[in-house]
């Protein structure tokens, strides 16, 4: 008798043992199954499948108990490719016996076989369950313990796949690759912690693997341990010199962290071996973008959008290469013609909608077209699933800009009645009730929004901003030491404080705060403009003052009021032509700022050119003047001695004599 017949004898008896002792007339049909079913089992070794299915049938038919002649049953039946009778047998031989393994292991085998489709889901975890039961009762059998951990992975159940993991390696404990997938699910569940230490004890079975140090760099990454994930990305690559995916996820870490020369390099070893690469020249152009090479960066944009022309991710780097030019002509009009193509109606376009809508809103900011600002706002307002409160307070902010103040309360308030604790919402309403000739009203609810949040930063400076638009800079500045000593090292705070400090005239203590503040962020352009700009204006360490406005000039061409300060700086340096060059290009994009046409006069006057120079001086005075900058008594006074010396030269003119 073979091996198999054997076995499988054995497993009938077992079958029937379990059912308990047979009656007296039962055994002479059981008898005659055993024989029957080992005719089939012999049959279906030498080939004869007709043959061994009769014989199984006969045996089903003698004793309809037997579990394992059905398991053999279903195992012909899936090797003739005949899944639903296969199907059919497993289940009743799971039903006859629940405590088979292999009754278990065939129906979960056969439940992998079928899952396709759109039941391929169900199907599989119907395999996941048998397969559960096959290692509850031999949790010996490691190919099962190995099927569940597939499995659980491919339904996204990072958990349990772990679990299953864990449960291979104490039958294998040695075993790297195991290690690996369980640190790898662990990841995925959101335990970082264990999966970091399961993926170390892979390394000590295998201290080359690029894949356990590209993991443990994804794991730092996300804890934002940026150098910790830089050194394991570098460590994968020197086991695995041309992985393209560390070499990516390094390249993007780099690239978030600055370090955009480094990042370049990665993107050009992904380009080498692969030119098209699309995430490669994408962190190419963004690293290209913020090294200020943006000819270069614009290429890179270019040839993306060439290969797919509707690719809203090299779309967005196209716009965003403008707005760091800043070139928020060229901007505003890419997103109008990317917006003015037919909408898509995924989550995934509504949120690239979303995203292109609030640069619009904020690049017609910077152009001053602050209605149509409010427009964009309320547009991207309307691509969200849900109200925000950031986009509510962006549209009103943009309507206040506008003068546009009933509107923007009107916006404001309904926006409250869902977030009624939002800061931005709240300082902007107060500083409307002030517009609106109720100061009362919005110094109470400023001050409201401070009692209910006393130590949160954000509500802090929404007061401060509230009083310095107010004017009054004493309560202004106390609500931003209030905040700094919650938060000493918020940028945000000591910019404005410094701002503040120097509307008071402290200038000294200004300049003070504006150096702690470039201490801590050397390329903050505002801080660099503001403190370049205050000294100039002072008249002293001019040329000081001069190199930080060109760094601010750098790091945002497109700010008119830094091309102002430019101006002014190279004017206290006696440097005329430059000057008025410098605030003349100022003009071009704000051309009703009373500030810039203020200076643009002193330049005019001190080249002697005095009739110019009044002209700009009358149009400052008419000007836009939101923050109250301009000395109006100073102007007045310069224009009136403009207009006598203008006087005196015409006296001093000799009259012509009549023909």
């Amino acid at each position: 008798m073979s091996t198999l017949l054997a076995l499988a004898l054995v497993a009938v008896q077992a079958s029937t043992a379990a059912s308990g002792p047979p009656a007296a007339a039962e055994l002479p049909s059981r008898a005659e199954s055993y024989y029957h079913f080992s005719l089939g089992l012999q049959a279906r070794l030498t080939g004869d499948t007709e043959t061994a299915l009769a014989e199984f049938e006969r045996a089903r038919e003698l004793d309809p108990g037997a579990a394992p002649v059905r398991v053999e049953s279903a195992r012909l039946f899936r090797e003739m490719g005949r899944l639903q009778p296969a199907t059919e047998e497993a289940r009743e031989a799971v039903r006859l016996d629940p405590d088979s393994p292999e009754a278990h292991l065939i129906l979960a085998q056969l439940y992998q076989m079928q899952a396709v489709g759109p039941e391929a889901e169900a199907t599989i975890r119907l395999a996941a369950a048998e397969f559960e039961d096959v290692v509850r009762l031999d949790p010996t059998d490691g190919q099962s313990i190995l099927n569940l951990a597939s499995i659980y992975g491919q339904l996204q159940e990072h958990s349990k796949a772990a679990r299953a993991w864990e449960q291979y390696l104490v039958l294998d404990p040695g075993n790297f690759e195991a290690h690996l997938q369980r640190g790898t699910h662990l990841l995925l569940a959101g335990d970082s912690e264990e999966a970091a230490a399961v993926l170390r004890t892979a390394l000590e079975l295998q201290p080359d693997s690029a894949r356990a140090y590209q993991i443990l760099g994804e794991i730092s990454a996300r804890g934002e341990q940026t150098d910790q994930a830089i050194d394991y990305y570098h460590k994968a690559l020197e086991a695995e010199p041309g992985n393209i995916r560390v070499h990516l996820a390094l390249g993007e870490i780099l690239q978030q962290e600055g370090r955009n020369e480094e990042a370049l390099a990665e993107s050009a070893a992904v380009l080498e071996a692969d030119p098209k690469n699309r995430f490669a020249l994408d962190l190419q152009g963004r690293a290209l973008r913020d090294l200020r090479r943006f000819d270069e960066a614009d290429e890179v944009a270019d040839r993306l959008l060439a290969d797919d022309p509707g690719d809203p991710k090299s779309a967005y780097l196209k716009v965003s290469i403008a707005e760091s030019r800043g070139d928020f002509e060229t901007a505003v009009a890419q997103l109008e013609s990317i917006l003015s193509q037919p909408e898509a109606e995924g989550e995934e376009d509504l949120g690239n909608r979303r995203v292109f809508l609030v640069h619009l809103g904020f690049g017609y900011q910077r152009l001053g077209r602050f209605s149509e600002a409010a427009e964009a706002f309320a547009r991207a307002q309307e691509a969200e699933s849900a109200p925000t409160a950031n986009l509510a307070s962006f549209r009103a902010e943009a309507l206040y800009q506008a003068k546009e103040y009933e509107q923007s309360l009107a916006v404001v308030r309904e926006a409250r009645e869902q977030f009624p604790d939002d800061p931005d919402l709240t300082g902007l309403e107060a500083t409307l009730l002030r517009e609106a000739g109720d100061p009362e009203a919005g110094v109470a609810l400023v001050e409201a929004l401070r009692e209910k949040a006393p130590r949160d930063t954000r509500v802090l400076e929404r007061v401060a901003d509230y009083y310095r638009r107010a004017l009054d800079y004493d309560s202004s500045a106390a609500a931003l030491r209030q905040a700094l000593e919650i938060e000493p090292e918020s940028l945000s705070v000591l910019f404005q404080l410094g701002a503040v400090l120097e509307r008071q005239q402290k200038h000294d203590e200004a300049e003070a705060v504006f150096r702690q503040a470039l201490e801590i962020e050397p390329d903050s352009a505002p801080v660099l403009n503001y403190l370049g700009y205050m000294n100039a204006d002072r008249n002293i360490r001019v040329t000081e003052a001069l190199e930080l406005i060109e760094r601010a000039v750098e790091l945002d061409p497109g700010s008119a009021a830094y091309r102002d300060s430019r101006g002014w700086a190279l004017y206290r340096l006696n440097r005329l032509e430059a000057a008025e060059e410098s605030v003349r290009k100022a003009l071009e994009d704000d051309d009703n700022n009373a500030v810039i046409l203020d200076h643009l006069g002193d330049i005019l006057n001190k080249r002697g050119r005095v009739a110019e120079a009044l002209l700009y001086w009358q149009r400052a005075l008419e000007g836009e003047d939101d923050e109250s900058e301009l000395d109006r008594p100073r102007v007045e006074a310069k224009i009136r001695e403009a207009q006598g010396v203008l006087r005196a030269q015409q006296q001093r003119e000799p009259v012509a004599p009549n023909p």
